[in-house]
């Protein structure tokens, strides 16, 4: 494996500890949430213990669902959420009247419910509010088990919408007041981070006098996870800011130019190191010098950037393609980027659901999955007189995912979160709530533990979910009433009924119709890889330019989100190793070797399609220009080969794949340009 892929390697498969530094590590607005979180659950506590409302737990719990990374999307969820849970109780005060005193009817409505709900998640636009009108309507018809008579479960039902309504109002109005955050900002922050990569690479070049030799991980990794969450923070901001949306296209052409400046700096990173002459190094200190003026530029609502420096260009071909990002970045975030480079939306019809809502079997299939679990768990609590671990039923719906692995790592986050936060509920009840005599005492614990909760939550998707299980878990232990009580009973039934739920979800899942990620690995793989194929292609003999440079720019976009979701996917594949039991098939850790080389081919195939080795190719002879394409043709043919194989999940070896692709050096040398032929002996090296 290569320098680069080794880097790679370090990168995606980190030890335990690593990972956890890493995912527990700040980062920019991971404070801010946290403290906002802090200060929700301190408000609702004290508001839930002076007006005695009931379900304080369930109040101070939504506060961290409801708080997400900006305020937009905060406001946004909050919304639905008043709405699905309105509608809910609605529906459950409505179907109550059928089946408070006939449990046969109950049994079946909670069945019908659970099913509608994870239908809807998978095939409703608005996945999560489906989920959750079904979802609570199948909660609360669990209550007419426990509820005397019907004045009482009506009066349980309203308290619960009070409970959790107050607090979301409460969430929305503190996220935007304190310390918020806006996906403007957000958007602004990853761009100043691309910029920054390129600044790196500069200062590592003039300081050194040399360009390359240096494994940037930070810039390889922006390099090749393409610019999804930057178009997600700019449709979010033009949501509710009148000056992004005006500037809609501009931006779409400046994330698109980032996306470039990250990749050329990237390569310019990781080339063979060559010494910078005269005009080189005058060159990396001009530009700098613009990455500075750009960075404090694209804070600006309404940017006026000076007129760019009539430089002349740089030789290294690397640090020319660099040059060139870094101009393309100024016209885009100034609006002066042509046309071709800031293509408006396509206008498609908008439906509530999915395409396929009503052709694929795979969403019946998984509504019917989490049915089974759900409904198996409910009927073991229930026959067991043991209704304390009825957490088994909501978490065969909290924790069903997409895929297998996605659900056990959810169930294993949910188990650890629960784990943590019973265990500082118990440590709590045993040491601290014997002593408390005020409120202010019982709001400093709950301000403890909210924090430490809420730094997990506020992490990414690998630990966020965890975060959530220690507030809740937490919550429920301390929560027990108006006054300190020390019950532990509810910490052991809690932990109980969710290893119950994640044992019989677990069952369900690789029993029936099993949904693997590493099946959605090797589709998503061998798709990058075929277009990979298809960008080395380009550019091809005889092939109008324009049209080419048109076809390049989706490919890459592809590309970019492919790769991305192969790293996603491949973290997941692992929790399902042992469903690989062939030995002949194509192991989750192969796939993921296989990945680490497209992302490095990846890197060497927009450089030889970008614009300074395009210009390369138009000034090489026929002859010259021949002999690259031909090689290119091989190494594409290659890549669909290995493609076909990653689909079929056969294993390169097995299936009697050999490389026919041997280049001879003097057909290589045919090539005039130095820097291309380098790009080309590195590509057929990380192919091979």
């Amino acid at each position: 494996m290569g320098a680069v892929a080794e880097t790679f390697s370090s990168l995606h498969r980190p030890d335990g500890v690593s990972w956890l530094r890493r995912e527990l590590a700040p980062f920019p607005g991971r404070g801010a949430m946290t403290l906002r979180m802090v200060v929700g659950v301190a408000l609702v506590t004290i508001i839930s213990m002076a007006l005695q409302t009931p379900e304080t737990a369930l109040s101070a719990y939504m506060v961290f669902f409801v708080t997400k990374e900006n305020r937009t999307v905060t406001t946004l969820t909050g919304m639905l959420v008043i709405l699905g849970v309105t509608m809910a109780i609605a529906a459950s005060l409505f179907l109550s009247r059928f089946t408070f005193d006939y449990p046969e009817l109950r049994i079946p409505v909670m069945a019908g419910t659970v099913f509608i709900a994870m239908y809807l998640s998978r095939v409703f636009v608005i996945g999560p509010l489906g989920f959750a009108i079904g979802f609570v309507v199948a909660v609360t018809q669990t209550m007419g088990e426990v509820a005397p008579n019907a004045e009482f479960l009506v009066r349980a039902f309203l308290w619960v919408w009070v409970a959790l309504v107050y607090s979301i109002v409460l969430t929305v109005v503190i996220n935007q007041i304190l310390l918020p955050a806006d996906p403007w900002s957000a958007l602004v922050r990853d761009l100043a981070q691309r910029l920054d990569a390129g600044a790196l690479a500069l200062e590592r070049a003039i300081k050194e006098g040399a360009a390359g030799g240096h494994r940037d991980i930070s810039a390889l990794d922006l390099a090749t996870r393409g610019s999804s969450p930057l178009l997600a923070h700019l449709k979010v901001a033009a949501l509710g800011e009148a000056h992004v949306k005006r500037r809609h296209a501009s931006l779409v052409a400046t994330i698109a130019a980032s996306e470039r400046l990250v990749r050329a700096a990237a390569v310019l990173a990781m080339r063979t190191k060559q010494p910078l002459s005269e005009n080189d190094l005058r060159c990396a200190k001009a530009l700098l010098t613009e990455i500075a003026r750009l960075k404090a530029a694209v804070r600006d609502e309404n940017p006026v950037l000076p007129v760019k420096p009539n430089d002349c260009p740089a030789t290294l071909p690397e640090l020319r393609e660099l040059q060139l990002a870094i101009a393309s970045f100024h016209d885009c975030l100034g609006g002066k980027a042509p046309t071709a480079q800031m293509p408006a939306p396509a206008k498609t019809k908008k439906s509530l659901f999915v395409t396929d809502a009503l052709t694929n079997p795979a969403h019946s299939r998984f509504a019917l999955k989490v049915t089974l679990a759900a409904m198996t768990c409910y009927f073991i609590y229930t026959a067991l007189d043991w209704s304390g671990i009825h957490t088994a039923f909501i978490s065969c719906c909290f924790i069903a995912l997409e895929n297998t692995g996605a659900t056990m790592r959810k169930g294993w986050l949910r188990l650890a979160g629960c784990a943590i936060g019973g265990l500082m509920g118990f440590l709590s009840i045993m040491y601290l709530v014997p002593y408390m005599e005020s409120i202010v005492s019982l709001v400093l614990l709950t301000a403890a533990a909210s924090a430490l909760a809420g730094w997990v939550a506020s992490g990414s998707e690998r630990i966020s979910y965890g975060g959530l299980q220690i507030a809740f878990a937490f919550y429920m232990c301390l929560f027990q009433g108006f006054a300190p009580d020390t019950d532990f009973d509810t910490i052991r039934d809690r932990l109980v009924g969710i290893v119950l739920g994640i044992l019989v979800s677990t069952a369900v899942f690789r029993c029936l119709w099993p949904e693997l990620a590493v099946e959605r690995l090797r589709a998503t793989l061998s798709r990058a890889l075929r277009n990979l194929a298809s960008l080395l292609l380009i550019p091809a003999l005889g092939a109008k330019f324009d049209a080419e440079r048109k076809a390049i720019e989706g490919l890459r976009g592809e590309i970019g989100k492919e790769l991305d979701e192969t790293v996603r996917l491949a973290e997941l594949a692992a929790l399902e190793s042992s469903e690989v039991l062939d030995r002949e098939n194509l192991a989750p850790s192969e796939l993921e070797d296989i990945s680490e080389h497209a992302q490095v081919i990846y890197l060497i195939a927009t450089t030889l399609t970008g614009e300074v080795e395009f210009e390369a190719w138009r000034r090489m002879d026929a002859k010259a220009k021949g002999a690259d394409a031909a090689l290119r043709v091989g190494v594409a043919g290659q890549l669909c080969r290995t493609a076909l194989f990653v689909e079929k999940g056969e294993s390169l070896s097995a299936a009697g794949f050999a490389s026919p692709l041997t280049p001879r050096e003097d057909e290589i040398e045919q090539i005039p340009e130095e820097g291309r032929r380098r790009l080309l002996r590195r590509l057929v090296q990380e192919l091979q």
